[in-house]
């Protein structure tokens, strides 16, 4: 079996899923259901939201084995695909601990037929995410990611899944070019992510004649300031049918329909699952291709789904793999007499005090000039009481470590510049800073909105030389800081966690306050 799948990848040969035979006469319509998950970031158990003392919850993370579960109960009625649109493998404890092994495992077991990888599938490294593909009961795919020097395809491009031996739907992967800069540049260095574009109108131009219906499973997203978005596919290769998509954690409720394609894309962390159905007119002879007569898209919800029993085989899995993992990730590591606010809203956007911590805590571990750090590192805030590595993991789950690098002034003000491009969007460059404070005008064009830039009370000089703590994925371009990538490095030191734990044992938290160092200009 192993030598099978190896034999697909390094070919790029077509694999097939069959399902029993249609229940309809094949003269008679029939519906297929396509159900999409995207930035599920490893919430991998069901979590209701919190709410009064009283009250029931009615919003919340699904979870897989309500996800398989739900999967199983449209399969009693019409054929049923599970896909999902990428970054599934990172972000928690639970995923992070084993480097994606965990959530491979819940997908399996979940009955998932295909993925994408998301940019953030890529934080273990290219060849680890190779690995988590044999490991995996369907195949990671993208048609538009290839090694720089052969030209060979990564991972597989597409997969056709039979249906009846007759019902065929062709589908392949998208990965974002973004993933050069939105995960650590070194996972995927010597690789060439090709024009998404050009890749899709090749496979949708392969699969076309021999298939019902072709469905793109992208990490594209709906970001207005990428190169690259799913509405931007879909109006270039108009042949396409269904796109199921990720990156930009769009809620689409009803879908969004441009031309003849409809595409889907579900929040983020399971929050909903993209639901389309489609309808079918079976061709006279079983060697005519089908034609679509209807494609309905809409979000399943966390409550629409309350009273359904959650599939005991993910549930039974997902519990042997946290057992393994809670020794390690309940060790209490710092306290905090605050909430430290972590979330993707306002540290993407603006000062936060977490983002103000950790940026001081680089300072006094590296004795460093300056400290600055993207906000899009910091993944979740952390509640008042006993910190857990569990925790911290959670808030910093990329495994980076702080580093010292010479840095000129003008590196400064375009780092600033960098990370401010954006506002009011949300952005994760946004810069969480240390020893310097910077006024900017939102008014102006990005690359020229600092209006001030100070470091230790004084104007910055650009021809200085400046000592500067960083992460070690910006200190290489990460998050397009590509003013720091040839600066030389002067020192290497512990990681977010441990950083951030020794501050808090010292100083607590009594101190830290938003103080204005980064503002508005008015």
């Amino acid at each position: 079996m192993k030598l099978k799948f190896i034999l697909l990848f390094v070919l790029i040969v077509v694999t097939g899923t069959y399902f029993p035979a249609v229940a309809q006469t094949e003269a008679e319509p029939f519906t297929l259901t396509i159900l999409g998950t995207n930035d599920m970031h490893s919430y991998y158990a069901e979590t209701p939201d919190k709410v009064d003392e009283g009250q029931t919850a009615v919003t919340g993370s699904i979870g897989y084995a309500k996800i398989s579960a739900y999967k199983h109960q449209i399969a009693e009625e019409n054929p049923v695909l599970l896909f999902d649109a990428g970054d599934a493998l990172h972000g928690q404890v639970f995923a992070t601990l084993l480097e994606g092994e965990s959530i491979v495992w819940l997908m399996n077991e979940g009955g998932y037929d295909a993925m994408a990888p998301g940019n953030h599938d890529f934080n273990y490294g290219y060849q680890h995410l190779i690995d988590l593909g044999y490991m995996a009961d369907f195949p990671i795919l993208a048609s538009d990611l290839i090694y720089a020097d052969t030209g060979i395809s990564v991972l597989p491009e597409y997969t056709i899944f039979s249906i009846d031996d007759q019902i065929k739907v062709g589908v392949f992967g998208l990965a974002t070019p973004e993933t050069r800069y939105k995960s650590s540049p070194e996972n995927s260095e010597g690789l060439e992510f090709l024009d998404p574009y050009e890749s899709a109108a090749r496979m949708t131009a392969f699969l076309r004649p021999h298939v019902d219906l072709v469905v793109a499973i992208s990490h594209l997203g709906l970001d207005a300031g990428s190169q690259f978005t799913s509405e931007g596919l879909a109006q270039a290769v108009p042949d396409i049918d269904i796109i199921v998509d990720g990156h930009s954690h769009t809620e689409l409720p009803d879908g969004m329909t441009v031309g003849d394609t409809v595409i889907v894309q579900a929040g983020e962390h399971g929050r909903f699952i993209d639901r389309i159905d489609v309808v079918l007119q079976p061709g006279e002879a079983r060697t005519d291709r089908c034609e679509v007569l209807s494609k309905t898209a809409r979000l399943v919800s966390f409550e629409e789904l309350m009273t359904l029993e959650p599939d005991p085989d993910v549930l039974e899995a997902a519990s042997e793999m946290q057992d393994l993992i809670s020794e390690v990730s309940n060790e209490v590591i710092g306290h905090t007499d605050i909430d430290l606010d972590g979330e993707r809203e306002t540290n993407r956007s603006r000062e936060t005090n977490l983002g103000d911590l950790i940026a001081e805590a680089m300072l006094l571990e590296t004795g460093a000039d300056v400290a600055i750090t993207n906000g899009g590192g910091i993944r979740a805030s952390i509640p008042a009481g006993d910190i857990t590595l569990g925790q911290v993991i959670t808030t910093f789950p990329f495994g980076n470590y702080v580093v010292t690098i010479e840095s000129s002034g003008q590196d400064l003000i375009d780092a600033m510049e960098n990370g401010l491009s954006d506002y009011p969007e949300l952005k994760g460059a946004f810069p969480q800073i240390a020893g310097m404070r910077v006024v900017f005008d939102p008014s102006k064009p990005a690359g020229s909105r600092v209006v001030e830039l100070t470091v230790d009370g004084e104007p910055v000089d650009p021809e200085a030389t400046y000592i500067t703590a960083t992460n070690n994925f910006m200190a290489i371009g990460g998050d397009q800081y590509t003013m720091f990538a040839d600066n030389p490095l002067v020192g290497e030191f512990a990681s977010f966690d441990e950083i951030l734990a020794d501050y808090l044992s010292i100083y607590g938290t009594e101190a830290v306050e938003i103080d204005g160092r980064i503002s508005v200009n008015e």
